[in-house]
């Protein structure tokens, strides 16, 4: 059976356009896509130890920021349904993301996916998606953020890249000529994370 996952930031939720005037009015913060980020938050200046504490309850709780993101981009809801047409009915799409899998955070990503997607089998909230990928069965992985995408990788997980500002470090080309490292693609629309989802799969 064919699995495949998909990613929410940064890959068809546009978490930068939600959460820059949510972080600029209530913390001050801008992005900075100059510095070699491996997380989105990290875009921010942000990591768990100088992440504000009331960031979580505040923007995603009881702000509700996961249900109001908008689409990446225009259209990216035929995404899976066109997964689902061109890879065959056996084909099971998995969302992963490392969300935290608080219930209000959890019943609202599933809810945005329902409005904003045709067709996915599940929702997995997961901080190593590498781990989880391995013992899901997944063996391509849609993605954007670059600590995950090299973790993705070194399991021999295939990646189809979002192209972002924070992983343009990262190559553009297939690789996996490493023993069983996984390959690795960048895209820079859905229909495109579609043609490459078919030759990963061929």
């Amino acid at each position: 059976m064919r699995r495949i996952g998909i990613d929410c930031d940064g890959c068809v939720a546009d978490y930068m356009a939600g959460a820059i005037p949510a972080l600029r009015d209530k913390y001050g913060l801008e992005p900075n896509y100059e510095v070699e980020a491996y997380t989105i938050e990290e875009v921010f200046g942000l990591t768990r130890e100088t992440r504000p504490p009331d960031m979580r309850q505040t923007l995603y709780i009881e702000d509700n920021l996961f249900a109001k993101l908008p689409v990446l981009e225009e259209g990216n809801k035929e995404l899976t349904s066109q997964l689902w047409t061109h890879l065959g009915p056996d084909l099971k799409i998995y969302f992963v993301t490392a969300r935290d899998n608080h219930p209000v955070i959890m019943r609202d990503t599933r809810e945005w996916l329902k409005l904003n997607t045709d067709h996915f089998d599940d929702v997995f909230h997961v901080q190593r998606k590498a781990e989880f990928c391995k013992l899901a069965g997944i063996q391509v992985m849609i993605e954007d953020e670059v600590r995950q995408i090299s973790e993705l990788l070194d399991a021999g997980i295939n990646v189809i890249m979002r192209d972002q500002p924070w992983n343009q470090h990262l190559p553009a080309a297939p690789s996996g000529l490493e023993g069983n490292r996984g390959k690795l693609t960048r895209v820079y629309n859905w229909r495109q994370m579609v043609e490459v989802a078919k030759e990963y799969y061929a």
